[in-house]
């Protein structure tokens, strides 16, 4: 930034607290992307990714699951297609 050799690569952070759910968001949570979710509680508890054409995960959506912000970071930055079969590990 502002002319230093360093490449700026801060992943975007939000989230929010509503009543008794709350959300954890970090990257790119773009609507034209593909999502793939992972829920232990359908529309309760889970992980929603938002993945780019060769399914490479660009934001994740940690919806009611919290402590995961550095392990959803690291998963964009490792630029790796998510594959379905390893999503069956628990959220929580």
């Amino acid at each position: 930034m502002a002319g230093a050799k360093v490449a700026y690569d801060h992943l975007p952070f939000f989230y929010s607290d509503l009543f008794d759910l709350g959300y954890e968001a970090v990257g790119e949570l773009d609507p034209r992307q593909q999502t793939l979710a992972d829920w232990e509680e359908e529309n309760r508890k889970g992980i929603v990714y938002y993945l780019d054409a060769e399914r490479h995960p660009r934001g994740v959506l940690l919806w009611n699951v919290f402590g995961r912000v550095d392990d959803a970071r690291d998963l964009i930055r490792a630029h790796q297609p998510i594959e379905v079969s390893k999503l069956t590990e628990p959220v929580g």
